[in-house]
């Protein structure tokens, strides 16, 4: 995303100055980071040589240029206003850009701790509980449960680590399997929608997304059809999909499209009342970047108070965990010491 916010910027840039469009991407494909936008570049420049247009040119490379962006770059070579359909599409990937790299910021501490925690778990358990384990041995001491149960667990790291490395494995690949099965992606992305803590900042961010794509599409002139096909295969999320095929249904029946979005039940009723306000004054564009300008502070705030949130309730996880380890490994060894001498 952030190399194509630095590429649309570019090739806006350039192109506002009235340079032509096989001239102007010289400039970034000799400037781009991502190998592969390099060389969809490099072909695009041979594809325009050959006389293709700029969107069919872009078309070749859909893995490269998703189709928001191919559908901008049409809309704005049509409309004689390439420029600023490319500086709107930086403007957009920017954002997105944004949302992500605060989401990634907020989770790096929580994510710090937990490796700490499990570390330390695998210290205590491989390496400091053994040698309890011994001593207990040969003191012939009854020990509690939750002792015999850390050291069946240190028996299995210590010997058999191999084994639970491949069971993870194969759990993950399993997993990956059962979520590329017809209709569990959309039941996953539910799943998401409810997490407790996450899912109502993960619903924020596909609802300003789906708003702000849509927004973009219809201000550059966009035919609603076309714009809702690509909102719905750039959703990120198969049940925000789901919501938008629905209104891409009613839309071709001549029908409005805020209903199928309001019984989906993912959108709040603010939104559908205000896409509702929009198809009725015929100002749907610009309601829906007010939506999207109003989830895009959501998610600001919300990415703020998860990561004040989460910080306390994995260090209190941590010590909860960690102490029980300590507990178990000591419990014992007080039982002893506090055992009459014969």
């Amino acid at each position: 995303v952030k190399d194509l916010a630095l590429f649309c910027r570019q090739f806006a840039t350039v192109i506002e100055a009235g340079i032509p469009a096989l001239t102007c991407l010289d400039i970034p494909s000799r400037q781009a980071e991502n190998n592969r936008l390099q060389k969809a570049i490099t072909q695009m420049i041979t594809e325009l040589r050959a006389g293709r247009t700029l969107t069919e040119a872009m078309r070749q490379h859909p893995k490269v240029f998703p189709g928001i962006l191919t559908s901008m770059v049409e809309a704005g070579e049509t409309g004689g206003v390439l420029d600023q359909a490319l500086t709107r599409m930086a403007d957009h990937f920017e954002r997105d850009h944004d949302i992500r790299e605060k989401v990634k910021s907020a989770m790096y501490y929580p994510a710090a701790l937990l490796i700490v925690m499990f570390l330390a778990v695998g210290f205590m358990v491989t390496s400091v509980l053994p040698n309890f384990i011994t001593i207990l041995t040969t003191l012939n001491v009854e020990l509690p449960l939750s002792t015999r149960i850390l050291m069946k667990v240190s028996e299995i790291l210590g010997h058999y680590w191999y084994l639970a490395l491949a069971g993870l494995a194969a759990l993950f690949f399993a997993l990956t399997k059962i979520a590329g099965l017809k209709g569990m992606q959309e039941k996953l992305d539910g799943v998401k929608l409810r997490l407790p803590i996450f899912g109502p900042l993960i619903k924020k961010i596909v609802i300003s997304r789906f708003c702000r794509t849509l927004s973009t599409l219809l201000h550059a002139g966009v035919p609603l059809l076309q714009a809702l096909e690509i909102v719905r295969e750039t959703a990120g999320n198969a049940v925000i999909a789901r919501a938008g095929a629905g209104a891409l249904e009613n839309v071709r029946e001549g029908l409005e499209m805020a209903g199928p979005l309001a019984a989906s039940g993912v959108f709040p009723p603010m939104v559908t009342r205000m896409i509702a306000v929009g198809e009725e004054t015929g100002t749907t564009n610009q309601l829906l970047e007010k939506v999207a300008q109003f989830y895009d502070r959501e998610v600001n705030s919300g990415v703020g108070r998860l990561s004040s949130l989460l910080e306390p309730v994995l260090l209190i996880f941590m010590g909860v965990v960690i102490g029980s380890i300590i507990i178990s490994i000591m419990l014992p060894m007080l039982n002893v010491m506090s055992a009459p001498i014969e």
